[in-house]
């Protein structure tokens, strides 16, 4: 074989390797939007092991189900079609972890989009998210921090958790007294909280006992925690972490002859704890609203797709539910702004995008707008009080300003 034959056969292996790197770079999605077909990767980082698991496990569902459903009804950007996929990592409720975690989806896996849900994490994210590697963080806390610190990449989904304190006390109030013990936990959202409702407490004419904070993470016997709250005579008990802890101290002030009423903080949910504990542990307690009682366009047909996801013993909650709707939300945006891969665009196009998402997606109070720093505001906020009858009766919500 002659040299002109042999340089014409290596200039015909050459483009035939790099046809096969195009065609694979296609095939694995650039995250682009600009090829057809093209696929892009939605990151999550959140706790999938340890304490935390199922916790982030809910979330992790409510993105999954989000997903499907989006991709079976169809995306399109620009004109060509989008197949969306969930690339989740285990951060185990460690906020450098987290952060790490995110810089990988970003940089690695091109995720213009990453779902957070943790306050820590988000912080520690909210270093990273809009410099070199810039990504639209969804922001699953409902601690006002996020957005108060003004970083023009971050999407907050549930309401700020200090919209609550003032009409969980007027209610607990209602039905109980004017004397308050406090049993939450000893996180820092856990205090932030426990601050929150003291204020709302005493501005209510109520008195406080002393700070009965427990680390819901490390201790499992709460019977001396509990006896020494119920030691200052309360009329009420603020409790609060997840659910499982949560069930288990309100179970225990049960036991002790506790008769008043709780004010219970957003992480922990009265149906789930429902599955921990006996429903008559539970009643007269003000908390967050179930997702089961909402009665949103898309909320029927939501809790059966999750009974056939999860099964029917596990119960939907607002860390599925929320996540659910913020995924359909940026798919929303995305169309809008026509674009997969910048965040600034897609993060613009949210308040367009808004009135435009299928109400099939609108299944656990759905926002009518998003604040200047990012906060998703849902124009109808409710909490529930679960009365002596195992009814849970609706509690209006007055949402309060993130400002500082």
């Amino acid at each position: 074989m002659n040299s002109v034959s042999r340089s014409r056969r290596r200039r015909l292996s050459a483009a035939a390797v790099l046809g096969a790197i195009a065609l694979t770079a296609t095939a694995c999605g650039g995250g682009g939007g600009s090829g057809e077909g093209d696929t892009v990767v939605i990151g999550y980082t959140g706790p999938l092991s340890g304490g935390g698991a199922a916790y982030g496990e809910n979330v992790k569902i409510g993105l999954e189900m989000a997903i499907d459903d989006l991709n079976a009804d169809g995306v399109e950007v620009d004109g060509n079609p989008v197949t969306l996929e969930l690339k989740s990592l285990d951060d185990k409720y460690a906020p450098s972890t987290a952060a790490s975690n995110a810089q990988r989806l970003a940089d690695q896996d091109k995720a213009p989009v990453v779902v957070s849900p943790n306050a820590g994490a988000i912080k520690a994210i909210q270093q990273i998210n809009s410099g070199r590697s810039n990504f639209l963080i969804s922001a699953y806390t409902s601690d006002p921090a996020i957005v108060q610190a003004d970083n023009p990449l971050t999407m907050m989904i549930p309401p700020n958790f200090e919209s609550y304190a003032e009409e969980f006390s007027e209610t607990a109030m209602e039905h109980g007294g004017k004397k308050l013990a406090l049993l939450g936990t000893q996180s820092e959202y856990g205090q932030q909280w426990t601050k929150s409702i003291k204020d709302a407490w005493s501005e209510a004419g109520g008195k406080i006992g002393g700070d009965n904070s427990v680390d819901y993470a490390t201790v499992s016997d709460f019977a001396g925690p509990v006896s020494k709250a119920l030691s200052e005579k309360p009329d009420a008990i603020f409790v609060g972490g997840p659910s499982q802890p949560t069930a288990l101290i309100m179970e225990e002030a049960r036991k002790q002859g506790f008769k008043g009423s709780f004010l219970v903080m957003d992480q922990a949910k009265l149906d789930e704890m429902a599955t921990v504990t006996k429903l008559d542990n539970l009643k007269n307690s003000v908390g967050v609203l179930p997702v089961s009682e909402y009665e949103d366009p898309g909320t029927e047909d939501f809790l059966k797709k999750f009974a056939e996801k999860a099964g029917e013993k596990k119960v939907p909650t607002s860390e599925t539910a929320l996540n659910y709707q913020g995924i359909a939300i940026i798919a929303k945006a995305m169309e809008a702004a026509g674009t997969t891969d910048d965040p600034e665009k897609i993060r613009e196009a949210i308040s367009e995008a808004l009135p435009e998402v299928d109400d099939k997606y609108k299944v656990n109070g759905f926002p009518d707008e998003i604040t200047e720093q990012g906060h998703l505001l849902n124009p109808n906020l409710e909490a529930t009080f679960l009365n002596e009858d195992g009814k849970y009766t609706k509690v209006p919500i007055e949402q309060v300003s993130d400002d500082k």
